[in-house]
């Protein structure tokens, strides 16, 4: 069988999301696309289509496995297309399904805790609750499964006093602290969630540890949102939201949609983020108020640009503490992208 993963004719929404990992390598729901490729279809041949040869030399390193799209015909083709970031939000449910269906040890994991001798509880059914037995769940954390399942995965800390609705996953090792989080939302591996956070997708490495609202909204890896940075989900006039990305304007064609925050991004305390912000790679954000598009590489507001050298030291710095590295291939690409930008 060979499968086809199509990212040559990417949307403009998702090339801010997409500058350092592709489409199929986003975690949602504890696995990506890839790997659930692999799983479903063990000895398929796996091809991949960029946006542009710099873009596929940075993926082949990654997957010496995938191959360059050299066929005429395929079984299966997975287009980029199929994960605009609002469309994703409304299939968080889904998703989630799909991870209880692959991963039978879940089913196991809901016999290990007791909720009356754990001291959490749970409003609704308690056969939709999923709690890895490495997970730590402090007394005081109330599950609300009445709208869908809840799954907290191994390594995960919740705090007393989080309100936790499903839909809702929580990632390997990550940290809920005195958290809100509603409607729907995928929170990958390694994060700090605190505050209040509505239907969004927050993929590995990510922080958002303090008070402060995210609603609506797909946050990428290695991101850091400042206490009491707040994202606006909502028009005053309810009207629907559109994205403006470099030159292009996309229609979400919903009026509910937050910011979309690209990887390595950084806001300060207090940064309010008016709807339909999106904040492109590495931008590093100071200013109180922003809106529209903010460019890629942009140091402390619109306008300003990170330095290379300093961005690079920066990253390598806070991937160290989570015990990553920055491989010299993705060192080389990311020099690449910002000449690009420079240009």
């Amino acid at each position: 069988m060979n499968l086809l993963l199509d990212d040559s004719r990417r949307s403009p929404s998702l090339q801010p999301l997409s500058r350092f990992h592709a489409f199929f390598e986003w975690n949602l729901g504890g696995i990506t696309l890839l790997e659930k490729l692999e799983r479903k279809y063990p000895g398929a041949k796996i091809f991949y289509k960029g946006p542009d040869q710099a873009f596929e030399k940075l993926i082949f390193h990654r997957y010496p496995h995938v191959l360059p799209a050299n066929l005429e015909t395929y079984d299966s083709i997975y287009s980029s297309d199929s994960y605009l970031p609002w469309e994703l939000l409304g299939t968080v449910t889904s998703i989630i399904e799909d991870t209880l269906t692959l991963e039978k040890d879940w089913k196991r994991f809901r016999q290990k805790y007791k909720a009356k001798q754990s001291g959490f509880s749970i409003v609704g059914k308690e056969k939709h609750l999923y709690i890895h037995p490495q997970a730590t769940v402090y007394p005081g954390v109330v599950f609300d499964t009445t709208h869908g399942p809840i799954l907290i995965e191994d390594g995960a800390k919740i705090s007393s006093f989080s309100f936790l609705e499903g839909p809702l996953f929580v990632g390997k090792n990550t940290q809920i602290d005195n958290a809100r989080i509603t409607g729907g939302c995928l929170i990958g591996n390694q994060c700090r969630i605190g505050g209040e956070v509505e239907n969004s997708i927050i993929l590995d490495y990510t922080n958002k540890h303090h008070e402060g609202f995210l609603g609506h909204s797909f946050v990428s890896t290695w991101v850091n949102l400042g206490a009491l940075s707040t994202t606006s989900d909502l028009k005053n006039n309810y009207g629907i939201v559109k994205l403006k990305i470099g030159d292009s304007v996309v229609n979400t064609g919903t009026i509910k949609f937050g910011s979309l925050i690209g990887p390595f991004t950084k806001l300060a305390i207090g940064v309010m983020s008016n709807t339909g912000t999106v904040f492109d790679i590495a931008s590093n954000i100071v200013e109180s108020r922003i809106q529209g598009y903010v460019p890629a590489f942009t140091w402390i507001k619109p306008g300003g640009r990170y330095r290379l050298e300093e961005f690079l030291f920066d990253t390598k710095k806070i991937m160290a503490r989570r015990g990553m590295n920055l491989f010299d291939f993705e060192d080389e690409y990311l020099r690449k992208l910002y000449g690009s930008f420079a240009e």
